[in-house]
């Protein structure tokens, strides 16, 4: 019978320890569930803010947007440049016909009013084609002021002849640099050109020849000195 008591008493003592045991851990886990159902839910979504740090990326130009607004930009600079050159030309332009328009007029006056000046109108006339002269050389062309011919004659020579278009004025090319050709006329601010072509038959072996494209007058190459061609 003891041993039957004692037995009771341990199963019982058993018992009572697991039911302590269990209750502080079921209290412990009702209590956390009460916190956290009370608590509310949050769960993180980064997101947004993700999306939101894209669309900021986004707002800023891209490189291919800004190299084509450098482009547009040098394009308008490059056009604003043309047009200022091209007033400046239109001026100088303007001036040249200015000053040729005074020297018809100072010329029509003279021939007209039978001066006995001689001496005095020369002077005049002269100075006035100094002064078509330096504007003729500062007046834009599309050719440029200067020009230049050349030919090989029979004898495998370069010929070379270099011309201003506006005063006539011609050099002729040798080993020494450039000689002028000299004239037997006086030469008056036009626009001139020159032809050169190889002859077998002349004895330079080429044959050269100017011509004023306002008057129409014309000049043959005799040697190294321009002649008049009547």
């Amino acid at each position: 019978m003891k041993m039957i008591g004692r037995l009771i008493l341990v199963i019982a003592s058993s018992i009572l320890v697991a039911c302590t045991a269990t209750t502080p851990t079921s209290a412990t886990d009702s209590e956390e569930t009460t916190e956290n159902a009370a608590k509310p839910s949050v769960i993180a979504n980064p997101a947004p803010e993700v999306s939101q740090a894209a669309q900021s990326t986004n707002q800023i130009a891209s490189p291919d947007s800004i190299s084509r607004l450098q482009s547009q930009v040098t394009a308008l600079q490059e056009q604003l440049i043309k047009v200022t050159s091209d007033t400046a030309a239109i001026l100088k332009m303007s001036q040249v016909l200015i000053a040729n328009s005074q020297v018809q007029t100072a010329s029509a006056s003279n021939n007209s009013t039978k001066t006995h000046q001689p001496s005095a109108t020369a002077n005049t006339r002269e100075s006035l084609n100094e002064v078509l002269k330096k504007l003729e050389a500062i007046a834009p062309s599309p050719e440029g002021s200067f020009g230049i011919v050349s030919s090989y004659t029979a004898r495998k020579q370069w010929v070379l002849i270099r011309f201003d278009r506006h005063t006539g004025e011609t050099w002729l090319a040798d080993s020494n640099g450039w000689n002028t050709l000299t004239e037997t006329t006086d030469l008056n601010i036009s626009q001139y050109d020159i032809h050169l072509i190889r002859a077998d038959q002349d004895t330079k072996g080429y044959v050269a020849s100017r011509i004023d494209r306002r008057t129409g007058e014309t000049w043959w190459l005799n040697k190294k000195q321009w002649v008049i061609y009547e």
